[in-house]
């Protein structure tokens, strides 16, 4: 007989036996990552559940409210988000969601992934199953694909060309310290106010103290760009398509995302920081590097990137009946 309980994040069970039954190797993620997921701000208690019968925990899912308008300071989606779900058979899974689904509200959207500090922008497409499972509860697919893309860094050459637009008067590209945080504020605030914003300044710099990982590009006292890093050296909080390192390897990394302001676009500054970050990552000795969660598969091919994960986006939509 199964019993299904409120997710407790501190209860000591082993989740990394029921996400290996649910998603593929490359997809392993730590036990500890997993926990680390589940203290956020946005984290719905009373939508998280764990099904369990007399061998123990069967299955888990967490949700999180939408982060828009809670964090962010942008207008609320209104919508619920599955952080988190897995189960060593798909008769555990399906009782589960199906218990979730009645709990939760019918009048919001739900949307696998995409939470913040998420795991996954998607159903990785390597799990027909749990696609097929969610279309069968009302799910739907929107929208286009979701890439991670791969290169080793080892054999990664720089072009000089790709720099050269860094050369102009008045540019520097240097990574941060805790003096700059002031001047990365008022950068995002102005340029990225919305989740870019909250990931970086608020949880990487402040809250993490991980500003060697941002890069900054300055224009005399301001900055106007920034390549966001992650690598096995100084990231200890892995976020995005970095919880993945189990697969990476043991000296990996991970860039992106990367933006330049209004004021200084049009002149290739982009992928200069996108260049200028890759070198960050290869003095500090990162073999396999990713990007997450994009669409530009033809723009970082140029660099030798590939991709290795594809996600589905699905949404169930409200019913407003």
């Amino acid at each position: 007989m199964s019993n299904i309980i409120p997710l407790d994040p501190n209860l000591e069970f082993n989740v990394e036996p029921i996400w290996a039954a649910t998603y593929p190797p490359k997809y392993r993620v730590t036990e500890q990552t997993l926990r680390n997921k589940l203290i956020n701000k946005t984290l719905l208690p009373d939508l998280s559940f764990t099904l369990t019968n007399l061998s123990g925990p069967q299955a888990h899912i967490a949700a999180k409210a939408d982060p828009y308008g809670i964090l962010f300071g942008e207008p609320n989606l209104n919508r619920i988000h599955i952080s988190q779900f897995a189960y060593t058979k798909l008769k555990h899974g399906k009782k589960l969601l199906e218990h979730f689904l009645a709990q939760a509200p019918k009048s919001q959207p739900i949307v696998f992934g995409q939470d913040q500090g998420h795991i996954f922008p998607g159903v990785p497409t390597e799990c027909p199953e749990l696609i097929n499972l969610l279309e069968s509860v009302g799910f739907h697919r929107d929208g286009d694909l979701a890439n991670d893309l791969e290169r080793d860094l080892r054999d990664f050459s720089i072009n000089p060309d790709w720099l050269t637009t860094l050369s102009e008067p008045n540019l520097q590209v240097k990574t941060c310290s805790p003096t700059d945080i002031n001047a990365l504020e008022e950068f995002f605030l102005r340029e990225f106010p919305g989740r870019w914003h909250y990931d970086t300044v608020i949880e990487k710099c402040r809250t993490w103290k991980e500003y060697e990982d941002v890069i900054a590009l300055w224009q005399g006292d301001s900055i106007e760009g920034f390549a966001y890093t992650q690598n096995s050296n100084t990231t200890k909080t892995p976020t995005a398509g970095y919880v993945w390192q189990e697969d990476l390897g043991p000296q990996s990394g991970a860039l992106g995302p990367i933006g330049v302001s209004q004021r200084v676009r049009g002149r290739k500054l982009g992928g200069a920081l996108l260049v200028a970050g890759l070198q960050h990552l290869q003095r500090l000795g990162v073999h396999q590097c990713i990007i997450d969660w994009t669409s530009l598969v033809d723009f970082y091919g140029k660099y030798g990137f590939r991709v290795n994960r594809r996600y589905q986006p699905m949404t169930r939509p409200p019913n407003l009946d």
